[in-house]
């Protein structure tokens, strides 16, 4: 969303029969207006105009308005638009006054030409909302809020009850649950019984901030796509100057088939985990297009106390790593639809998932010795023919860094560690689980930071950066995307003036939304303004052996005859789209990098 005086703002009305009277008395106002009547335009118009606000015409649980709203969240680049719904029933405004993005405000029907001033005086003051709707009610209520969350699509967390025993909640992603836990209760059982609360005070936070979120504290950053050197606003500590183990990125489009898995192994066949007492299983995933070895994996795992999930494909692999948990990826290299380096890069994309472990097997020593060598990211590279036992071995090895930290937050002593071999998003729900009150002190190349916590919840995050100084979320936001900072706990009960306000796990989940567009935002602006690409030969040769075969043709004509994209465009006969996509892919993979000649 592009903060101005003069917002442009995109009508969305199957009914034309007002819009152009309307277009006039925003005109009149200075205010740019266009409008689109067909609903399926409604992604078109938004890619053509880039507008800051969206005015839809219909009830808000019109078929109508639920698919305009499927289109907007269904584009990263439109889902934190903020939308005005102009509707017959506006009873669910309780329900959006605090927040900035999706459904932010009802307007009653019809809509007079003197609401024009009122569109844009809820623009100006949408960057002031806390991204927060909080409330009382009863079951009624707060069933409706849920309902609200579903229909309007929204992606956020609903907390009951904050800070007691009964404290409730539920997390939603395009408005579907994703999880939920409640009094024992966990998923869609837990959130019948949050709704079935006589009386309760409840918390809406959504996910998805303005643009701007955990931007604005000017420091030198290198881009690791650039290769340069320069000033921007972006979030303190958020450096991509150089790679990290385990970072690399791609962009994948979603399945649209039914998720491929290998089939459950028969009751009597799956081994009892050989687990002590108390002791949590390790979350694994297994990623092979070979559905015997996953088979024979899984068995070798469950085993030796593994929980296990499988995918049949990388695609497949990355969908599930992002919407369950899981403490370490086992995957094939050499899979289709997706390799093991494009799921890697998935992975490394999504700050949800940048901290978690992968290793890689693979039949074909060449494919993974290359990639060791030119270190390409996963934190170990093993050969099928590995003794079993070995393999397992190997995987808990992945494992030790964090369980030796784990001792240490456990012991409620003073501690010092490095972040990089855990991260910061783990350290911090850990610190979360165990209610601990202290102060965390971190310092990389880039800044200072300072984060106070009370029973788990962080209360108080600053970072500093030369003489540039971030509170707040900015603060919180900038350590979750801090990479080798080493960190000091000193516990207790340290007074900080109190500038966050949620748990510890939705902040980290609002960081991860605002980071990941950011990062997007950054990519893409990369490809406008560059004027030379630069080509990493040793792995343009890898590219050449795993890279998707729809776009090697188009790779070799830009690394190997540096052809300008419209040359390629002409000589292959394909869509500027198709190299665009190229293009990105071979960035991610680290293939070419762009700078500005």
């Amino acid at each position: 969303m592009t903060t101005t005086a003069r917002p442009v703002i995109l009508g969305i009305d199957e009914d034309r029969t007002n819009q152009g009277k309307l277009a006039q008395a925003f005109n009149a106002q200075g205010l740019f207006y266009r409008f689109v009547t067909d609903r399926k335009k409604v992604a078109g118009g938004i890619r053509q105009l880039a507008p800051d606000i969206l005015l839809v015409f219909g009830e808000l649980g019109s078929d109508f308005v639920i698919q305009v709203l499927d289109a907007v969240a269904a584009d990263v680049s439109s889902s934190t638009l903020p939308i005005i719904v102009v509707s017959g029933d506006i009873s669910d405004s309780q329900f959006v006054g605090g927040l900035r993005t999706n459904v932010v405000a009802l307007f009653p029907a019809p809509f007079e030409p003197a609401n024009v001033l009122a569109v844009k005086g809820l623009f100006d003051e949408l960057h002031s909302r806390p991204g927060v709707v909080k409330g009382q009610g009863d079951a009624k209520l707060l069933a409706r809020l849920i309902d609200h969350v579903r229909r309007t699509r929204r992606a956020g967390a609903l907390i009951i009850d904050p800070r007691t025993p009964n404290e409730g909640r539920a997390v939603f992603s395009r408005g579907k649950l994703e999880r939920a836990s409640f009094l024992g209760a966990v998923g869609p059982d837990a959130l019948k019984a949050m709704s079935s609360v006589p009386r309760c005070s409840w918390t809406f936070s959504e996910v998805a901030g303005q643009a701007g979120d955990g931007a604005g504290v000017v420091i030198e950053v290198g881009d690791l796509n650039t290769g340069e050197h320069a000033l921007a606003e972006v979030v303190v500590g958020a450096e991509v100057i150089e790679d990290e183990p385990l970072a690399f990125e791609v962009s994948v489009p979603r399945r649209s088939s039914q998720e491929s898995v290998a089939p459950p192994l028969p009751p009597s066949l799956t081994p009892e985990p050989m687990l002590p007492p108390g002791v949590q299983p390790i979350q694994l995933l297994l990623v092979d297009d070979d559905e015997a070895i996953l088979r024979m994996f899984k068995t070798l795992f469950l085993k030796h106390g593994f929980k296990v999930s499988t995918a049949t494909d990388g695609q497949l692999g990355a969908e599930v790593a992002l919407t369950k948990h899981f403490d370490v990826v086992l995957a094939d290299l050499n899979m289709p639809h997706l390799d093991g380096w494009g799921l890697l890069r998935v992975l490394r994309e999504d700050f949800r998932t940048r901290e978690l472990p992968v290793a890689f097997v693979s039949a074909h020593d060449d494919y993974r010795e290359s990639l060791k060598a030119l270190d390409a990211g996963a934190q170990a590279y093993l050969s099928k023919g590995t003794r079993l036992d070995a393999l397992v071995t190997q995987v808990k090895k992945l494992l030790e860094p964090r369980q030796a930290a784990l001792g240490q937050i456990a012991t409620g002593a003073p501690f010092t560690l490095q972040v990089a071999p855990v991260g910061p998003q783990w350290l911090l729900l850990r610190l979360e689980e165990l209610h601990a009150s202290g102060r965390l002190d971190a310092r990389d190349g880039w800044a200072v930071y300072s984060l106070f916590f009370t029973d788990g919840v962080c209360t108080h995050a600053s970072a500093q950066a030369g003489k540039f100084t971030a509170e707040g979320e900015r603060a919180f936001n900038a350590f979750i995307a801090t990479k080798n900072a080493e960190v000091t706990w000193t516990p207790g009960n340290g007074a900080a003036p109190q500038n966050l306000h949620l748990t510890t796990s939705v902040l980290i989940e609002r960081a991860c939304a605002t980071l990941n567009e950011n990062e997007r935002r950054m990519r893409e602006s990369l490809m406008v303004a560059a004027t030379q690409v630069d080509v990493h030969p040793e792995l343009y040769e890898v590219y050449r052996k795993v890279g998707p075969k729809q776009w090697l043709e188009a790779a070799r004509l830009i690394c190997e005859e540096k052809l300008a994209p419209r040359d390629i465009i002409s000589r292959l006969e394909i869509s500027p789209v198709d190299v665009e996509e190229t293009m990105k892919d071979l960035i991610r993979r680290g293939v070419v990098t762009l700078t500005k000649g």
